[in-house]
């Protein structure tokens, strides 16, 4: 009995010790550095083109910089959030709708990922295979 005991106040605190690990050092440290990164870039895009070019210029690129850093460079469809962006401002697109729906797909997927990666480790085996985790895991999910 002792030694049961022993062992689960050890997995208690492993998996007290790896939450906190977590929020601490991964989730909040690497969100604030994302959000000055991004606000950098935004600053440096506006003074350029505030020195160089139209300051309605500079303010779409201040966008499109903003949206850049956000996105994964590597993700096909973030890829097509920032064509339909270019789209939209070049006047080839008149649908906002749809970009707006990918942005809040993307919140979407993000947010499952992040409850995932949040979920503790003795219990990821048991709903990896549920319907809603693999709907969010399909190659097509981010679709709009």
């Amino acid at each position: 009995m002792t030694a049961i005991t022993g062992w689960l106040g050890s997995l208690l605190a492993f998996r007290k010790e790896e939450r906190a690990v977590q929020i601490e050092q991964i989730t909040k440290e690497r969100t604030k550095w994302r959000d000055n990164m991004r606000k950098l870039t935004e600053e440096i895009v506006l003074e350029y083109f505030a020195n160089n070019q139209s300051p309605e210029i500079g303010k779409i690129a201040a966008y499109r910089s903003r949206l850049v850093t956000a996105l994964n460079p590597m993700s096909e469809q973030d890829a097509r959030i920032l064509i339909h962006f270019d789209e939209l401002f070049s006047g080839q697109a008149t649908d906002i709708d749809i970009f707006t729906r990918r942005i809040a797909i993307l919140l979407k997927h993000d947010w499952e990922r992040v409850k995932w990666e949040c979920t503790p480790l003795y219990i990821k085996p048991f709903i990896r295979f549920t319907e809603k985790q693999r709907n969010w895991r399909r190659n097509d999910y981010r679709n709009p």
